[in-house]
Order: C-alpha cells, then structure tokens, then sequence
C-alpha cells in the first residue's frame, strides 16, 4: 500500500507538444516535507508545477495526493477541485488591487477550509510586507511583489503548496533571512511543498530531498547531504559546480594515487579494483591548508567569500583544483605564490567514476 503523502509515478511532464522530463518519478513521504527541483533554465521545471497543479493534463503515468490519483491518462481532478497553490516566479498580482487586498484573497479562497488558520499578521511580519500594504502592485518593487503574492498563496493553506523561484527576486542580502522565515512557517504549519529553483544552497536549506534535473530526467532524488557528497554521476558533479574530477589510479582498497597529489586515503563508496583508472571528486574542503608541507602548488586564483577564500591552485599537471580556506586565516595567498597542500591526504568519502 502507498502511505506517500503525495507521489508522482512514470510521468512524461509536456509542454507546447514538447517532452520536457521523461518517466519521472519521486514523492513526498511525509505531510508537511519540503522537497525541491534544481535544475537549469528551460528544463521543464515550471512545467512539472503546472501539471501538478492541473494546468496540463498527462498521457502517462499518475500523479497522488493524500492517496487519492488526480492526474492519470484517464482521470484529471480539475485545478479548483485540487486543493493546490501554484506561485508562479512572475507575481500574478492584481494591478487595481492594494497589496493588503491582493493578500486578503488568499484567506478569502481558505475561509472554512482549515480548522487552524495562519495568522495574516504572522505572515506579514514574516515576510516583512506591513510597511506596503496600501500601495498598489506597480508601487513596489520586484521584490516586494514576489513577497506578496507568496503572502497570498501561504494564506490559502493548500494540501500542496508549489513555488516557482519564489525569492529569484529578493535582495541577497535579505533572502537569507526570508529562507529562514519561509522554512520556519512551512514547518510550523505542515504545508507539503515543492520549490522548484536554480540555486543549490537555497535547496540545499529548505529542502528535506531534492531532485536534480537535466537532459529530460530526475538524474538524482535524495538528501542535500548526500546530493552534494554522494553524487551519483559526473553529470550531477558538473551541474553542482562544487568540485573537480582528476584521474587517480585505485592502489588499494582505501587509497589512491595521483601523479600531483600523491597518495589519498580513505573510504570508497564504491569499491574499484585495484589498479582502475578513475575520475576523483576533490571537493574545496577535501583538501587542506599547511604551510610547512612539502606538497606546493601555484595559487592562480582567490576568491573572498565574506567567511571564507576560495584558492584555485593550479598542479605541474595543469589541473585546477579549489581549496576551502577559513577567512580568519592569518596567511593569505597572493596569486602566483606557493600554496602548501597538507599531508597525508585524507578524504573521508571517496567518490570515483
């Protein structure tokens, strides 16, 4: 038996007689989980939401909410019979309403529906929108009209809440904290969701799984944790953009060998035999700072990241490899200069194709 709160099955996801995804399937397990799709621009991620919120119908496959089938090849739930809020990234605003009317029709559409309400000062406050609300949509910036119509959608308590890039266009400096706030009322409130976004660390923060997809397939559906230290092919290791592949050659059931790093040691996920030439992940933060090693490489690039530096060191082999370097650190790098490589080196999970 199927205990999923919300499941889709072996669906082709289409748009404008195109195949965007292909025979895609995951679920939420659990009402009130987070779960986010990453993926690139075009890749059919606003068109998974729409389907799931009733706008395109499905020739294969099935989607399920709270057990119950709402898409199918022969059975489709009308979207105002679904009991789910789809935001969109463009806003959706009402341009003769105030942004206090435009919010109040979110309670309006959940009147009765719920026996606990969301309280609409909590959302406000959360979303910080007090200060706006008798301006009107083209009065407020970008911003601000992503918050509101997100606003209005959390007030309407769906079953299944779907947000398409729901902060793309808050401020940097202020979407930290609104991904704090949004986590923080999604959980307090049991509202299952599914955030469909381009930016891993925003995944990786408020999602329980996440779901990578590129080339029309869910390439990988897992924990953050494990999306980012297991990866499960090159492509996802590409896609995250958080590390290089460097051929080694597999010397014994825990270690390695690279010609400019030498011996690696630790744990493989997946055993090699010995003597198997690989591709090794080296991630920024596998490999670390030593200014008495006798491993030294040339610091070609330096990037200061407010906590931390980014190194690019380049190896005799001409191989770029990032290094994770704490702020704090009293020993900056210049480019061009020697960077030392601590010995021996150590990563504690070994992930090789």
């Amino acid at each position: 038996m199927n205990n999923n709160f919300f499941e889709v099955k072996n669906v082709d996801f289409v748009a404008g007689g195109k195949t965007k995804v292909r025979n895609m399937s995951f679920a939420i397990e659990n009402e009130g989980d987070v779960i986010c799709l990453l993926g690139p621009s075009g890749i059919g991620k606003t068109t998974i939401l729409r389907t799931i919120a009733g706008l395109q119908k499905i020739k294969n496959g099935s989607i399920e909410l709270k057990g119950k089938i709402i898409s199918s090849s022969d059975v489709n739930v009308e979207p105002e019979d679904r009991n789910i809020s789809l935001a969109f990234q463009e806003n959706s605003l009402f341009p003769h309403y105030t942004v206090e009317k435009n919010i109040l029709l979110g309670l309006e559409k959940n009147k009765g529906k719920k026996e606990k309400q969301i309280d609409l000062k909590e959302i406000l406050d959360l979303l910080d929108l007090s200060n706006i609300l008798k301006q009107y949509p083209h009065q407020i910036s970008a911003g601000e009209a992503q918050r509101t119509s997100l606003a209005r959608t959390l007030l309407t308590q769906p079953d299944l809440l779907l947000l398409d890039e729901p902060l793309s266009n808050v401020d940097q400096s202020f979407k930290e904290e609104i991904q704090i706030r949004l986590k923080k009322i999604l959980k307090t409130l049991k509202i299952s969701t599914i955030i469909v976004t381009h930016d891993s660390y925003e995944a990786f923060y408020l999602g329980s799984k996440c779901g990578i997809i590129f080339d029309q397939e869910l390439r990988q559906f897992d924990d953050p944790y494990k999306l980012y230290h297991l990866p499960n092919s090159v492509e996802v290791v590409n896609f995250l953009n958080r590390g290089v592949l460097i051929p080694a050659e597999v010397t014994s059931p825990k270690s390695l060998e690279n010609k400019d790093l030498g011996t690696i040691t630790g744990n493989f996920i997946k055993p090699f035999p010995i003597g198997s030439n690989v591709q090794l992940l080296v991630q920024p933060e596998d490999l670390h700072h030593d200014d008495q090693s006798n491993l030294k490489l040339e610091v070609v690039d330096r990037k200061f990241r407010g906590t931390n530096f980014i190194y690019t060191l380049k190896t005799p082999s001409n191989r770029l490899i990032p290094v994770f370097v704490h702020s704090h650190h009293i020993h900056q790098h210049e480019v061009s200069e020697k960077f030392g490589i601590k010995r021996p080196i150590h990563i504690d999970h070994i992930v090789c194709f």
